[in-house]
């Protein structure tokens, strides 16, 4: 293997990939950086699904913030290039695992300027939504950047609204991003995915979402949300805290949020493969439903040291 290529392990929810990473670092005397939009948080470890570190294989980025807090891709970047220089300080190999793929993509392409979060502004277009509707905000982003606009429902909010913070900021288009992200990589890095047929993927997602359940999910998710000061915007965005609410407010039973929660968790994995099939380099690895972590990582190594390094 080449030392100066990072492997990067990625695939949707429920493919194996935490296990996988964690054998595979293991092999190498390496270590993992989470790449992951929610594990960052401490306090919800069963919401997140986090993966809990074994003794000699240690984990960064994994629980590192507190859940009022704040992150995104460009703090990802900082960070994530912070720990692979450390690790490789101490003749390691880092082992970059997760299923955000925004957050990769902007490690391995880089991101210019970062653009922050501007609270004041979502406010006033919130206040904009709730006057008028959601249709308002994507008809102003569709005769400000019609190529954005084309991508998103216009109840996209979420991303409706970061596209216009973008323009706002930068004067910019938000699609000029995705131009942008067509050339070389900023980084030396070998890429690989774990791929499951979709019966197996939904049968691993229903009996996750059932151990989160014997797991204490419903207490934590009260702890969550009772949490001082409140969570984050992107904290509470987590794959079933939504459906736990209202469980706890009595509309909702324990097996209904169960039937949603695996429902979304799947639509979620659907959306994870598409953004995966943009990148240029990924190597697919398909994985039985039999298969265990070790055999899968023996098979990990063995693809990245056949297919080198990619620039």
């Amino acid at each position: 293997m080449d030392a100066a290529a990072v492997p990067c392990l990625v695939g949707p929810t429920g493919s194996g990939k935490s296990d996988v990473g964690v054998e595979a670092a293991r092999q190498t005397h390496g270590q993992v950086i989470c790449c992951d939009a929610y594990t960052v948080y401490r306090g919800m470890p069963v919401l997140t699904a986090a993966p809990t570190p074994p003794s000699d294989v240690r984990h960064r980025l994994l629980g590192i913030l507190d859940l009022y807090d704040t992150y995104d891709a460009g703090r990802f970047l900082v960070d994530c290039d912070h720990a692979v220089g450390e690790i490789r300080a101490h003749a390691g190999t880092p082992w970059i695992v997760g299923g955000t793929a925004l957050y990769l993509r902007c490690w391995l392409k880089g991101f210019g300027s970062p653009v922050p979060r501007d609270d004041a502004f979502r406010a006033e277009l919130k206040a904009r939504v709730d006057a008028e509707g959601a249709h308002v905000l994507h008809a102003e982003l569709k005769a400000r950047d019609p190529h954005r606009a084309e991508e998103l429902h216009p109840h996209d909010l979420r991303r409706v609204v970061r596209a216009l913070e973008i323009i706002r900021a930068t004067g910019k288009r938000a699609s000029l991003q995705r131009l942008e992200w067509a050339g070389p990589d900023r980084v030396r890095a070998r890429v690989l995915g774990l791929r499951r047929s979709w019966a197996d993927l939904d049968a691993r997602i229903e009996a996750r979402t059932q151990l989160m359940f014997e797991a204490g999910v419903v207490e934590e998710a009260r702890e969550v949300l009772a949490s001082k000061p409140p969570p984050s915007p992107q904290a509470r965005k987590v794959l079933g805290l939504a459906e736990l609410k209202q469980v706890l407010a009595g509309t909702l039973t324990e097996a209904e949020a169960k039937a949603r929660i695996a429902q979304r968790t799947r639509r979620y994995a659907r959306k994870q493969m598409t953004f995966f099939r943009g990148f240029e380099a990924l190597t697919w690895i398909d994985v039985a439903p039999d298969a265990d972590a070790a055999a899968v990582a023996a098979e990990v190594l063995a693809r990245y040291a056949e297919t080198g390094t990619s620039s």
